[in-house]
C-alpha cells in the first residue's frame, strides 16, 4: 500500500494558542483544501495497547475521531483486507483524505499542536508534506496557556512547554514554512498568498473571508477553538496587562532564542524588576506547577481506568487540567458538547472481542 499521493498532506503545527486554529479556518475556506482539527491519531495509537487493529478500534472511539463526524467504514473501505501495523502511516493518510473528500476537496491534512511530538516521523513518512509552523510572541502564548482549561495554571510550566515545542520545530526549520500570527493578522493577503504558493494551490479570495466560507459541521465546537471562526479581534486580556514585569522579563529570557529568531523585541519598561522580585515570582509559582503535576497524574490514572469506548469520559478530564481557567473565562460554558456517536464496523468490533 503506497503512501504516495498526487497531493501531499498539509500539517499545521506550533504551540497551542499560536494561531493554528485561525490559519486552519482560513485555509478551509479555500475551495480545494480541507484541514482536520486535531485528529491526534499518533498520540492515541501510540498510547493504546494491543494489536494494530485493536488500537484502531479504540482510536475510533476517541473524542478526537468522533468530532470528525465520519463513519470509520469510509476509511476501512479504502484499505486492503489484511491491513495492519505496516500500514500505520497509510491509515492515517486515508483518514485525512476521506474527510477532505466529504467536502469534495483534494488537498488534505491536519492541524494540531501534538503533531510536533511526531514531526520526525511525519517528515519520514511523508517526505513531500507541506508543514506550516505558526509562530506567535512567546509572551502572548505563555499568557494564553495560563487561561486554557487543557493547559497549566503555572507560568513556569507554560514557559517550559512553549520553549520545548519551539525547539522541536525549529530543528527542522529548513523543511517548514514559518508564519508569524502577527503578520498574518496585519497583512493577511500577503501571508496567505505565500502559504498557498508553498502548498501549491491557486489563489482564492475565499481565504480572506473565511467566516463566510467555512464548511458545514466543521471542527470541534470547544469555545477556545470556535473563537477563531470569527474575524480576528483584539483580545480582552493582554499579556502586557496580565503578566507581572518580573514574569515578562523572565519569559523573554527563557524564550530568548524565539524572541531573537522571529524579531520580537523586549517590552519597554519604566522600572525594571529587580532580582528579588523575579525570585519571588518564581517561588510563588511553584505551588501552581505542583498542582499541574497533580492534575496531570489524576488525568493519567483516569485514562488508564476509563473504558476505552467512553468517548465523552475521555474528553472531560483532559479539559480540566487547569480548572482555574474556567473562572478566568466566565463567558465560556464549562459543560463541553458531547462528541457525536461513532458506529464502529462489526469487523473491528468482533476482532476487539476476540
Amino acid at each position: 500500500m503506497s503512501s504516495n499521493s498526487p497531493t501531499p498532506p498539509i500539517f499545521i503545527l506550533g504551540n497551542g494558542r499560536s494561531g493554528t486554529t485561525l490559519i486552519r479556518f482560513m485555509l478551509n475556506a479555500h475551495p480545494d483544501i480541507y484541514i482536520c482539527e486535531e485528529v491526534s491519531y499518533h498520540f492515541w495509537m501510540e498510547n493504546f495497547r494491543g494489536s494494530f487493529r485493536k488500537r484502531l478500534y479504540q482510536f475510533f472511539h476517541t473524542f478526537s475521531y468522533a468530532w470528525l463526524r465520519m463513519e470509520p467504514q469510509k476509511v476501512l473501505d479504502t484499505l486492503p483486507h489484511d491491513f495492519g501495523e505496516k500500514d500505520f502511516s497509510q491509515v492515517y493518510q486515508r483518514i485525512l483524505q476521506c474527510k477532505a473528500a466529504q467536502y469534495g476537496k483534494a488537498h488534505y491534512g491536519e492541524k494540531g499542536p501534538l503533531l510536533t511530538e511526531h514531526l520526525a516521523k511525519l517528515l519520514r513518512d511523508y517526505p513531500d508534506a507541506r508543514i506550516i509552523h505558526m509562530v506567535r510572541d512567546p509572551r502572548a502564548v505563555v499568557h494564553s496557556h495560563y487561561t486554557m482549561p487543557w493547559s497549566t495554571s503555572s507560568i513556569i510550566g507554560a514557559n517550559v512547554m512553549v520553549r520545548v515545542n519551539m525547539e522541536r520545530i525549529t530543528h527542522y526549520g529548513d523543511r517548514i514554512l514559518a508564519v508569524k500570527l502577527e503578520e498574518l493578522i496585519a497583512h493577511p493577503e500577503n501571508e496567505l498568498r505565500r502559504i498557498l504558493n508553498y502548498i501549491g494551490v491557486a489563489w482564492s479570495d475565499n481565504v480572506l473571508h473565511h467566516v463566510d466560507h467555512l464548511p458545514d459541521n466543521d471542527g470541534i465546537p470547544f469555545p477556545w477553538l470556535m473563537e477563531a471562526s470569527h474575524r480576528p479581534q483584539e483580545k480582552k486580556q493582554r499579556w502586557q496587562d496580565t503578566l507581572s514585569p518580573a514574569w515578562i522579563r523572565m519569559t523573554e529570557a527563557f524564550n530568548h532564542k524565539t524572541m531573537r529568531a522571529f524579531g520580537y523585541q523586549p517590552l519597554s519598561m519604566e522600572n525594571e524588576p529587580c532580582i528579588a522580585k523575579k525570585c519571588w515570582a518564581f517561588l510563588s509559582d511553584l505551588p501552581q506547577l505542583a498542582l499541574t503535576g497533580w492534575h496531570f497524574a489524576c488525568m493519567t490514572v483516569q485514562f488508564i481506568r476509563l473504558p476505552k469506548t467512553d468517548t465523552r469520559a475521555f474528553q472531560t478530564p483532559l479539559h480540566n487540567l487547569n480548572p482555574a481557567a474556567w473562572r478566568r473565562q466566565p463567558h465560556w460554558n464549562q459543560e463541553l458538547p458531547a462528541p457525536p456517536p461513532v458506529q464502529v464496523p462489526s469487523q473491528l468490533l468482533n476482532e476487539n472481542r476476540s
